[in-house]
């Protein structure tokens, strides 16, 4: 069986998220006890007590990636197979390199602590709002926005066929959801971010960034990863560096991601996060083949008792 790995980002976090496998499984308690280490925070508490800033990016990005990772960590216990291939959305691609063993745990969460960090010094002052158009493609999206002629209004994630991710000044989405929906987009839903990841604003923070990738020693994966930039599989070290810092200013190119993964033909897909955004995504892509959300205790069971030696 030959699987892909598929790690969300930003936006699949809820309150709550992963209270049976908490309770049933010392890997998340353990990972998320290192990440409160590092962060002198509960962080446990902002999972599990409606905090609002669950839906902070400070908060936001750490919280994913240790879930993610704990449910990795748990997987690899159990002596499961590894993916062929995987792919991170957003944060997601992080959390992928993590599991590859590109970074250790340490190194991810200073990466990420200084991630979210300069995306929040990026923004500044700026009122600015995330929204997802579902129903329209994306150069008819692109062409409303270029129409507007808007201060900063731009497609970000270009997450499937008929979902494509807008990011701008909080007053210029509203103005253009009218026109949006005229157009033939079915929704429009806002998304729980805090920052317009990217989109040309984050343009400070990616330089930043590449100078604290300079400082950390990315080990060469373990399985490859399609990253976000040009949905393609990095060849060194250094390139992945260079993606990395450059994701967060560039749209997700999360359409020709999918179109990649379909190359491997496989046939069964896991995501190792909360939610099932990216399974939703993937089969959007037409990409074929199962999938399996582990944030559902009862699957993540039975695929370790399926797979695990």
């Amino acid at each position: 069986m030959a699987f892909s790995f598929l790690f969300p980002g930003q936006g699949a976090q809820y309150s709550g998220m992963f209270k049976e496998h908490f309770q049933e499984f010392p890997e998340f308690q353990e990972t998320l006890a290192i990440g409160e280490e590092f962060y002198k925070e509960d962080l446990k508490s902002i999972i599990f007590t409606q905090d609002p800033r669950l839906n902070d990016t400070y908060y936001t990005q750490p919280l994913l990636m240790l879930m993610s990772y704990s449910l990795f960590q748990i997987w690899k216990k159990h002596k499961c197979p590894m993916p062929k291939v995987a792919a991170g959305h957003s944060l997601g691609e992080v959390s992928a390199f993590l599991c590859a063993g590109g970074f250790n745990v340490k190194d991810a969460l200073r990466f990420i602590k200084f991630r979210a960090t300069f995306m929040i010094e990026s923004k500044g002052d700026t009122k600015t709002k995330m929204s997802a158009v579902l129903g329209l493609d994306s150069e008819s999206i692109k062409k409303i926005l270029a129409d507007k002629k808007a201060k900063f209004l731009e497609a970000v994630n270009l997450n499937s066929p008929l979902q494509t991710v807008i990011a701008g000044n909080t007053d210029e989405i509203e103005a253009v959801k009218n026109e949006l929906a005229d157009k033939g987009a079915k929704r429009v839903i806002d998304l729980a971010v805090s920052v317009p990841s990217h989109s040309s604003l984050m343009n400070i923070a990616s330089t930043k960034l590449k100078l604290v990738l300079d400082e950390l020693n990315l080990a060469k994966p373990s399985f490859p990863v399609i990253q976000n930039l040009h949905a393609k599989i990095p060849l060194t070290t250094k390139e992945i560096c260079n993606n990395l810092a450059e994701q967060i200013s560039n749209p997700v190119q999360w359409v020709s991601s999918m179109n990649r993964l379909k190359k491997y033909g496989l046939d069964e897909h896991i995501e190792f996060g909360p939610n099932k955004v990216l399974s939703s995504l993937a089969k959007q892509n037409r990409i074929k083949g199962t999938f399996s959300s582990l944030d559902n205790i009862d699957t993540f069971k039975e695929l370790l008792d399926k797979y695990g030696k």
